[in-house]
């Protein structure tokens, strides 16, 4: 639980630009790929320990009784564990496509949640099921090829397993019949043999499942790794209620290192008091330009100052605190109408709570629900500019209703 709960942590504190250039589902399939690691980590180490003390001594047994038999008996194993050590490049790469292609379908089933009025509209309904069909059937198809090769392993290992008894049986008669060996030290040695087997086939299966913890490591290390934004001390910096400056210096922004400039050398300085608007066709790169001014994206070159600081400077956690932006994707979270404007708070101020949804036209609205204030709302629930204009505005220390909100 303690893994988890430290790379959920540090999953919240990177950058947004990781999340927008990812799809939720192979986020959630990587994050996934940690309950694995742990199950693997904690089974796969203590069987193999196990399994790894018993080989040494029904070997030890198998020398002391048959002798020269254990070679075949070690001839036949190392057999088998050759065609697994053989096989386990491609058995790998079937591992990460599916779950690869799972994450794809998954993807794809929560954007289509996510849109499904968009889907309603435009009647895509039957199109996106069929998509998303062809993905599951995609995802599926690659886990049955990588239960037939687990199947096709038990086979082989059961096919060497009768040879290697077979031969044990010919070669151990012929020795009882010569008297090398007597009846009870051959049953012994027999016994000893499939102990042996079992446990080689079981250590083998144990390893490999250690070494494929490189492909789940591989895919949480795309979180764990990722650099997190710099959580600075608190400066003690609060807004308090008075309007700040804020300024651009020579700022660029492109999205990676293939795509055009978004904006270059962009320098503006917004003055206490002053509502600006940002006018330009869709796609001009309104959004991100808010964005970089509200330290969710990391410009290229350039500054963005918060009266003669840099906002880096000042840290961006102390930065977010001076500051409310309602954005155009904005969304509510499953809760009450209170708990959203309150951000989920565990203690509200119940009269600066009225007077931000006063500011914001939705006081009246919620007064009318049959709940007032404790009405539950889902994450598709209507009004969420509204509602997130009323959470801008309640932020302590972020701005007083009668200013403005940046909004996009």
């Amino acid at each position: 639980m303690q893994w988890q709960s430290g790379l959920f942590r540090h999953l919240l504190q990177l950058p947004l630009a990781y999340f927008e250039r990812r799809k939720l589902g192979d986020i959630q399939s990587r994050f996934g790929s940690l309950d694995t690691l742990r199950t693997t980590f904690t089974t796969s180490v203590v069987g193999a320990i196990m399994d790894s003390i018993m080989v040494v001594c029904v070997l030890v047994m198998l020398v002391l009784y048959g002798g020269w038999l254990t070679a075949v008996v070690l001839s036949f194993t190392a057999l088998y564990v050759m065609i697994r050590l053989l096989t386990y490049s491609h058995y790998r790469q079937l591992s990460e496509d599916a779950l690869v292609r799972g994450a794809r379908a998954s993807s794809y089933f929560m954007e289509t949640l996510y849109g499904i009025a968009t889907i309603k509209m435009q009647g895509m309904g039957l199109r996106r099921s069929r998509h998303w069909l062809n993905l599951k059937i995609d995802a599926i198809n690659t886990g049955i090829r990588l239960t037939r090769m687990d199947m096709l392993f038990g086979g082989i290992n059961t096919f060497v397993t009768a040879c290697d008894q077979v031969v044990i049986l010919w070669l151990g008669t012929s020795l009882v019949i010569d008297n090398q060996m007597t009846i009870g030290m051959f049953v012994a040695f027999g016994v000893f043999r499939s102990q042996f087997s079992a446990r080689v086939g079981s250590l083998t299966n144990y390893l490999l499942q250690l070494r494929m913890m490189s492909l789940h490591n591989e895919r949480i290390s795309d979180i764990a790794l990722n650099e997190r934004e710099e959580i600075k001390p608190d400066s003690g910096l609060k807004a308090a209620m008075e309007p700040a400056r804020l300024e651009t210096r020579g700022l660029s922004y492109r999205y990676d290192s293939q795509s055009p400039p978004v904006f270059v050398d962009l320098s503006l300085c917004i003055r206490p008091g002053e509502s600006v608007a940002i006018t330009g066709p869709s796609g001009s790169g309104k959004t991100t330009l808010l964005k970089v001014l509200c330290g969710l994206f990391e410009p290229n070159s350039g500054r963005v100052l918060m009266d003669g600081t840099d906002i880096r400077q000042l840290g961006i956690n102390n930065y977010h605190k001076m500051i409310a932006c309602v954005m155009q994707d904005d969304r509510l979270f499953s809760g009450s109408v209170r708990e959203n404007i309150c951000g989920f708070a565990e203690t509200t101020d119940e009269d600066w709570m009225m007077e931000c949804a006063r500011v914001s036209y939705i006081h009246d609205v919620i007064m009318a629900m049959p709940m007032g204030y404790e009405t539950l709302i889902g994450e598709l629930g209507g009004r969420a500019v509204r509602w997130a204009k009323t959470a801008a505005v309640y932020r302590p220390g972020a701005l007083s209703p009668s200013q403005n909100i940046i909004h996009g």
